[in-house]
């Protein structure tokens, strides 16, 4: 609120009360009508953002006069000899968040007041929230002979209601006030039920991952948005961190297993054991260190750019998909397991859920669990026809969870038969502490589970797609009952959403792709990179299309479906008339605040009763114990500090340098700057950075800043801190421009002026991610170029990249020793950095001495070929190509297919396959590849390079070609 403000007044957040004091003019009518005067003058006090959607006249009630101020009593006679109150609805609308509080104004007196003498009072406002209710009633007779007021209707017929606020919160006490406007009084009730629904519900997971500047009002430079909007916007997120960290006493960690299995109609005929103990992480396997399916570095979370020095055995790609520490020793506190096809019977499609299976299922669960068996007990279950979700958790922690709620949709035949669909199951987890009174509760987090059975069938994945976004609007918990409100939640209002089950969805590649690829790898670690890139799941997360910002562990496993005995099967157990898919999974989406760890991710072959593997997923949260007390008197007392925008005094940043210098520039090698913020005014300030024009970009590519928008408290100070970092996306532009990069940080003070930041640095050229054509018209190294123009006439290209050639020269001379240059030790980030510039200054290689450093030497010179190869803006072949290289049967006909290669490309793939030619005769093994005995050396190899070789076009000009179509190219060459 604003005006001439006696103390601080502001909306506040859910569950605080604060004490306000507003003057202002007011006239006084009947309790019968009310002057639009009035309902202007509360207007009058309210921000932009805010609004009064009802004003009530009402009257205290006899006895109760002197408690409406929080227990204060009020000094003003005539307001207490008129007990005339004006009581308001405001709420507060920041674009994300709607909150809302009740304003109680008394009037000075009854009668006209003279316009000289404006004075209005607002004694007490209170949120709107879950913890304070309203009940309306007929008044007493008696009370209405002792109010004060000589205007009280006492006419026969009128009817006369109390309306009583009651408030747990020991600033305000509750209050009943007298009025007879019934009209108003169910519009007030009305609205008063819909808001306390409102700030009673968890706020939905899609809004909490948007990041906070993206929450703000849109603006850019010379064009501002809603600055108070946006200062609420941003105080409030402020607060709530500042006193989460302030009020938080500990953590308890909570261990959860997570398992999917459709069983086919099958009873339990196994062990369960191996499925109930989780999937122990992976040591690496010593394959590939780096994946054509994925980008060398990608571009992470900002702190993972900055420039710190990294440990010597840094690898050069991401560690082991299940590097991270399993729970050893560890139970978990609930396991969580979702069931689909448990009855697959006719009459089951009707709805006919017997209770017979379940209690199967859940008697093998327990004698799973072994001697820890007693551990447990069923928390919950839900069943609907084959899809059943059950919970256990350990006796010791029962009480921690409560508010459990269950649901289920279905989804299938005809949109909504229970052979497809989804259960659903709801609950909230309070952690305990010795360090919390036994008055100040702790905060529950709130877990959300789904287990779903989706369409299947390949062309299905539209319907999929569909199914997802139905089953997500339509599964909801139903109101816990009894709480006076409507509190019905969707699956989104949670801290974290886990969804699993027979997803169903296939993999884009031939059924003889698929069984070539995984047969090619005993060991199927490789194998399963090269075919998830293909899953349907993955493209459709990536496309937008379903399941967006939800989070799937990397896949190691061999895909899940179908097996089965009695069928026909191939070598590795799949039913030779299904093609094989990871139909089955487990995913999540968390909330920001909540520091989920997921420590294991994987199926259980030993279990063979269906034609699915089982999977399972395990998952550590640290919940954070938060003294509910401590975190309301704390907020309370930032709201009141962070309100003082009083509009007499402007917010003043100083920015310590108007100049940020990078110098050079590197490709792939962050460079960390800190800009300093001061607020160098007297009341707090919200900044945040601007673009200079509509659908612009608030910085280029190549710099990132964190945080993009924050608060500051007077004389406090921040550093911003921005990283100049080159990926491959930028790489591609800035290689073919003048290396001097140059741009202005727009820095926006809500409600006060623009600081305009020039940023400098001098890019570097790398010779990655460039084109053949180019890298063969360079006069030397590529460092040298004073501008990207300074290159050769295409008559005097050379044959083929001097970059490349250098990499394969050296491979040949130095490291045929090493019998798995592609498959041994990983490569160490420090030294492939080296070799990458050495490529682009034309400087020697390092020389070393020691056998481990030769090692290590030869393992960064192969990985950074085999990322300059996959950094290429067009690949060796062409996309146009690629359908020309399947057609070839022979390998007289694929060595006629290099006449038609561009003129680069065709000593580039001569040299390299020369040299993969030998490195694949060096094994001793040997597998099939149609009706030629090759070495599985060179299966690995044509693996390996035939998807970066051949890579496809991402434009879809040129539509994808058979991944094996790919690798048997390749191999007519080095087999």
């Amino acid at each position: 609120m604003r005006g001439n403000v006696g103390k601080n007044v502001s909306i506040t957040p859910r569950g605080q009360i604060e004490q306000l004091q507003i003057f202002g003019d007011l006239t006084c009518t009947d309790l019968t009508g009310m002057s639009h005067r009035q309902v202007d003058l509360v207007k009058s006090f309210l921000r932009p953002s805010e609004n009064t959607t009802v004003t009530l006249n009402v009257e205290v009630e006899p006895g109760n006069v002197e408690s409406y101020g929080g227990g204060q009593a009020d000094t003003n006679t005539e307001a207490l000899q008129c007990g005339r109150r004006l009581l308001s609805i405001v709420t507060h609308d920041d674009g994300v968040f709607e909150e809302a509080r009740w304003v109680l104004a008394p009037l000075r007196k009854p009668g006209t007041l003279d316009e000289s003498n404006n004075q209005l009072q607002i004694k007490t406002t209170s949120p709107i929230t879950g913890d304070v209710s309203l009940t309306v009633a007929q008044a007493k007779q008696q009370s209405l002979e002792n109010l004060p007021s000589p205007a009280s209707p006492t006419i026969p017929g009128v009817s006369v209601f109390t309306l009583t606020i009651n408030s747990n919160s020991e600033d305000v006490s509750s209050q009943t006030f007298i009025t007879s406007d019934i009209q108003k009084l169910r519009k007030f009730s009305a609205e008063y039920r819909r808001l306390k629904a409102i700030a009673a519900k968890v706020v939905d997971l899609r809004t909490k991952i948007i990041p906070l500047h993206e929450r703000l009002s849109k603006a850019t430079a010379g064009l501002p948005g809603n600055d108070l909007r946006d200062i609420s916007t941003v105080r409030d997120e402020w607060i709530r961190k500042a006193s989460i960290a302030k009020a938080t006493v500990g953590t308890k960690s909570l261990r959860l297993r997570l398992g999917s299995f459709n069983v086919n109609g099958k009873i339990p005929s196994q062990d369960l054991s191996p499925w109930l103990r989780g999937v122990a992480a992976k040591k690496s396997t010593g394959q590939p260190w780096i994946s054509p399916l994925e980008p060398l570095s990608p571009l992470g979370p900002l702190c993972d750019l900055l420039p710190e020095e990294k440990d010597e055995d840094d690898l050069l790609t991401k560690s082991s998909a299940n590097a991270t520490p399993e729970m050893k020793g560890v139970d978990p506190d609930i396991f969580v397991l979702g069931f689909q096809e448990l009855d697959m019977s006719t009459e089951a499609l009707l709805y006919a859920t017997s209770p017979i299976k379940e209690e199967m299922w859940t008697t093998a669960i327990f004698a799973g669990l072994g001697e820890k068996g007693i551990l447990y007990e069923k928390l919950v279950s839900t069943q609907l026809v084959g899809m059943l979700l059950i919970v256990i958790v350990k006796k010791a922690l029962r009480s921690c969870f409560n508010d459990v709620r269950f649901c289920y949709a279905g989804a299938g035949i005809m949109g909504f038969m229970g052979n497809k669909g989804a259960t659903a199951v709801r609950l909230e987890f309070t952690p305990t502490s010795s360090g919390v009174s036994e008055l100040a509760s702790t905060q529950p987090i709130a877990l959300t589970f789904v287990n779903a059975h989706l369409a299947a069938f390949d062309e299905m994945v539209e319907r999929r797609n569909y199914d997802f976004h139905d089953l997500s609007a339509r599964l909801t918990f139903p109101s816990a009952g009894g709480t006076g409100y409507d509190d019905t939640l969707n699956l989104y209002q949670s801290d974290v959403l886990f969804w699993m089950g027979d997803l169903n969805y296939r993999i884009n590649l031939s059924d003889s792709d698929i069984r070539a690829i995984l047969t090619s790898y005993p060991d199927g670690d490789s194998g399963v990179q090269h075919i998830v890139a293909y899953d349907q799941l993955r493209n459709a997360i990536r496309s937008n299309e379903a399941f967006s910002h939800f989070v799937e562990h990397p896949i190691t496993h061999f895909p899940t479906y179908r097996y089965g005995a009695g069928l026909s099967r191939d070598l590795l157990g799949y039913d030779t008339k299904r093609k094989p898919a990871w139909t089955d999974r487990i995913m999540y989406m968390p909330s920001p605040d909540i520091d989920l760890k997921q420590l294991g991710y994987g199926s259980h072959p030993e279990i063979t009763l269906s034609d699915h593997q089982p999977i399972s997923a395990d998952f550590h949260i640290p919940v954070a114990i938060i003294n509910k007390g401590t975190y309301e008197e704390h907020t309370c007392g930032l709201h009141r500090e962070l309100s003082e925008y009083d509009q007499s005094k402007k917010p003043r940043i100083k920015v310590q340098t108007a100049n940020l210098d990078f110098g050079p520039i590197f490709y792939r090698r962050p460079t960390k700057k800190a800009l300093v913020l001061l607020n160098d005014g007297d009341i707090p300030c919200v900044f945040r950075f601007l673009s200079a024009a509509p659908d612009t970009p608030v910085a280029p590519s190549w710099l990132h800043i964190e945080p993009m928008v924050g608060l500051l408290r007077p004389k406090e100070t921040v550093a911003v801190t921005t990283v100049a970092y080159v990926d491959d996306a930028a790489a591609s532009k800035l290689n073919l421009r003048p290396p001097k990069l140059e741009c202005t940080l727009i820095l926006h003070t809500a409600l006060g002026k623009d600081h305009f930041i020039s940023v400098s640095g001098y890019y570097q050229y790398t010779c990655f991610v460039n084109t053949l054509e180019r890298l063969a018209r360079l006069p030397g190294p590529i460092r040298n170029l004073k501008t990207p123009e300074d290159l050769m006439p295409s008559t005097q290209a050379l044959n083929a990249p001097r970059e490349i050639m250098r990499l394969i020269n050296w491979m040949m001379t130095n490291s045929l020793s090493e019998t798995d240059t592609f498959f041994g030790r990983p490569a160490r980030r420090k030294l492939c950095t080296v070799i990458r510039e050495c490529l682009d200054t034309g400087e020697e290689f390092p020389t070393v001495t020691a056998e481990s450093d030769r090692s290590d030497l030869c393992a960064a010179v192969a990985s950074t070929l085999v990322a300059f190869l996959d950094s290429l803006v067009v690949p060796v072949i062409p996309p146009s190509l690629h359908a020309r290289c399947l057609q070839v049967r022979d390998r007289e006909t694929a060595f006629e297919l290099l006449d038609e290669f561009p003129r680069e490309s065709i000593n580039v793939w001569i040299s390299l396959t020369a040299f993969l030619h030998y490195v694949g005769q060096q094994g001793s093994a040997s597998g099939k590849a149609g009706s030629r005995s090759i070495s599985s050396k060179a299966l690995h190899l044509a693996m390996l390079f035939a998807p970066i070789l051949l890579r496809d076009d991402p434009s879809g000009e040129f539509p994808r070609v058979s991944l094996i179509g790919k690798r048997d190219f390749l191999l007519y060459f080095i087999a």
